[in-house]
């Protein structure tokens, strides 16, 4: 088989176009600067002495494509049931032009009544990939995959038999968020089997509009002899997939949105008509951090345009965990002259603010968004004029685009602006159901219910919350999961408008905890609730696992704080917080004088440290258990950056009586947070001694010589 190649050099990378001399399909592989990949070695044919015998010994390897799809008129692939890849609408694809323009590769490839776009762009710690498909024929045409992004060829290191990849991916889960999970391809059942005669895949994802279910749309896949890694990460905001898969000695691990057969979606798409795939992010690197820190930081240039008052990442207080549900201005009054004059800059009033009704935890009623006025008699800005006087932003608990029973809007004579399935309104858990954004009715309703009410209401922070999932999809379009698609794409418009015309708004995104922790709205928001792990242990272990996926200075990490708490129990809260974003809760305004007195201590610290988690590197460390439930041993977590380090340390149970975190440089101890815990700096490192549940935060200086 003859094959040329392209390479395009980037900084500490390169990407290298296969191109094959006799179809024209060409795909893409990515590779560290040093690295050669190590095609002209790999055999041609099989090899089977049986198969050698009878004259039908298959090819070894194809040189694979950039993208895959499948269209309904064309034949599929061997693998339906499994995967929509390797059919005919991929085969058909040639390369007609590539071109470079700076940091961007374009590359136009041509099928049979059809092209698509590729388009590979540095982003600066990685690659973004935008795929276009454009119906060039004169018919429709049902496009049922189209791939965000393809990385065959697999590893270019070796071939299948010989093959020990791994890969890596996290896991979702309600207060479980971020689990790592490593599967070897021969403990996925992906290993080379005596001939090919069909495609295996590990097609894995999440269905809805919570796209952070069971998996996170991020994973890595690991050449452990070659020391390579390579990962993806998928701009999704509702259904997506990912796959592992082999169709002969080579794997190729894809991604976009979910497909027919996984996700129920399929697009017409018109003569002369284009669809764009979502957004992809790629990365290459020599270690699985390097490559998750890469894709983890896309977000960061987004975060550096938010409002001047999320600069200097302030502490947040919010209300929850202090009222559950029974906000007033009273307490926020009373809150908030107990936190005057400290760190904390954003007092946050969350659900319960409006009418709902009695027993349903904040919940039933939601959707008009008129305000209790037994508890806030003057209005929502007579309090953040209030709260604004004592020094704080005020904040506000929004769920906009859902409403539930009890509600004016969930009634009958609004069934019509909800989303629907098979005609009837979807509703889903505790009777909540969900407007559909594509309507202009629904988008000037909340135009004026959330949008001119943050304006009239003088509010400067927004939660946005969302508890519920519509599940496959919805009706009005061809298909469910178009239907699911289009909605979600007007509903981060809206996000889109709420950042256009208040650009001072700070906005939170919440999904139950940590279901949207996708970059699909990480890059439209400023923080993002870690988890809905509230007042558990587990805190500071959930936290440690997102600093893979989300930069800490996005990741708002609960720490409720309340009268009944030790000394122990409080800095160990508090420790938890300063693996991100610092968010208090709890019974503030009756705690003692020496709990509080913690509080102060830790909020000081914070802002002292704010600059090493906004931009300082991230490691974890430490052996915890992986049972949440039940902890063992102990965690450490840092951010270091010039001339700064921060050591967050927790023990659990049975942790060992000292712990020594080695340090590379001369450092002192500036500033600590710690109870049931002390900390010395030695020439081996900082060493850590206690009692089991405790935390302690640190910060150390460079010493002076």
């Amino acid at each position: 088989m003859g094959f040329s190649l392209r390479t395009y050099s980037f900084p500490q990378a390169k990407a290298e176009y296969l191109v094959d001399d006799d179809t024209g399909a060409v795909s893409l592989t990515l590779l560290p600067e040093q690295k050669e990949p190590a095609f002209d070695h790999r055999r041609e044919k099989l090899g089977d002495p049986v198969l050698t015998r009878i004259g039908m010994d298959p090819d070894a390897w194809h040189v694979g494509s950039l993208v895959h799809l499948s269209l309904t008129h064309m034949t599929q692939g061997n693998g339906a049931g499994c995967t929509l890849k390797y059919g005919a609408s991929t085969r058909a694809l040639h390369l007609q032009s590539q071109t470079r323009e700076g940091d961007t590769v374009i590359t136009h490839l041509l099928g049979e009544g059809y092209s698509v776009k590729h388009i590979l762009r540095w982003a600066g710690t990685c690659w973004s990939i935008d795929t276009e498909f454009c119906n060039t024929s004169s018919s429709s045409m049902t496009l049922e995959l189209l791939t965000s992004f393809s990385l065959d060829n697999l590893s270019p290191f070796g071939t299948g038999a010989e093959c020990s990849l791994r890969l890596h991916r996290f896991r979702g889960g309600w207060s479980m968020e971020g689990l790592h999970q490593e599967d070897t391809v021969q403990s996925l059942n992906l290993a080379m089997p005596w001939t090919y005669s069909f495609p295996e895949s590990e097609r894995f994802g999440g269905v809805g509009s919570h796209p952070v279910k069971r998996f996170f749309p991020c994973c890595v896949v690991e050449d452990p002899g070659a020391q390579v890694f390579w990962g993806a990460s998928l701009a999704a905001a509702g259904s997506w997939q990912m796959e592992l898969s082999r169709d002969s000695d080579c794997f190729s691990l894809s991604g976009g949105l979910g497909d027919r057969e996984f996700a129920g979606w399929y697009k017409y798409v018109q003569p002369g008509e284009t669809f764009a795939a979502p957004r992809a992010w790629v990365a290459v690197g020599e270690s699985l951090d390097q490559v998750c820190r890469a894709l983890r930081d896309i977000s960061v240039p987004q975060l550096d345009r938010q409002p001047a008052s999320e600069q200097a990442l302030p502490v947040i207080f919010n209300e929850w965990c202090t009222t559950w549900g029974n906000p007033s201005h009273a307490r926020m009054l009373r809150l908030a002259h107990r936190l005057a004059g400290t760190h904390v800059k954003y007092l946050v009033i969350d659900g319960g603010w409006t009418n709902v009704l009695p027993g349903t935890f904040a919940q039933g009623g939601n959707g008009d968004w008129e305000y209790a006025r037994d508890r806030f008699p003057g209005g929502l800005r007579a309090t953040s004029r209030a709260l604004r006087d004592l020094g704080f932003i005020t904040g506000i608990w929004f769920e906009f685009e859902v409403t539930t029973k009890g509600a004016k809007v969930y009634g009958a004579a609004y069934r019509h602006m909800h989303l629907q399935r098979d005609g009837h309104v979807i509703a889903t858990g505790a009777d909540r159901s969900f407007w559909d954004f594509r309507r202009t009715d629904v988008q000037d309703f909340l135009r004026e219910k959330v949008l001119a009410f943050l304006r009239d209401n003088e509010i400067g922070y927004l939660k946005v919350d969302y508890n519920g999932s519509i599940g496959l999809g919805c009706d009005g379009a061809e298909s469910l999961g178009e239907g699911l698609r289009q909605h979600l794409d007007a509903v981060l418009a809206f996000f889109d408008r709420l950042r256009e015309e208040l650009p001072e708004l700070v906005i939170e995104c919440c999904a139950s905890g940590g279901h949207r922790l996708t970059p699909a709205f990480l890059q439209r928001c400023a923080m993002a609730s870690f988890s809905d792990a509230h007042a558990c242990p587990e805190i500071p272990v959930i936290a440690g696992r997102l600093c893979k996926l989300l930069p800490p200075r996005q990741m708002q990490i609960w720490a409720v704080i309340d009268d009944d708490q030790s000394l122990d129990e409080v800095s160990y809260r508090l420790a938890s917080g300063f693996i991100g974003r610092l968010c208090l809760s709890g019974s503030l305004d009756t705690l003692s004088q020496a709990q509080f007195s913690v509080i102060e201590q830790a909020v000081g610290l914070y802002e002292a440290a704010a600059p090493a988690i906004k931009c300082g590197r991230t490691h974890v460390m430490g052996e915890g258990s992986r049972y949440l439930r039940c902890l063992t041993g102990w965690q450490a977590v840092t951010h270091s950056c010039d001339g700064l380090l921060l050591v967050v340390v927790h023990c659990f149970n049975q942790a060992p009586e000292t712990v020594v975190l080695p340090l590379s440089g001369c450092w002192q101890l500036a500033q600590s947070l710690q109870a049931g815990l002390a900390a010395q700096v030695t020439d081996a490192g900082l060493i850590i001694s206690g009692r089991d549940n405790t935390g302690g935060v640190y910060l150390l200086k460079p010493a002076v010589q």
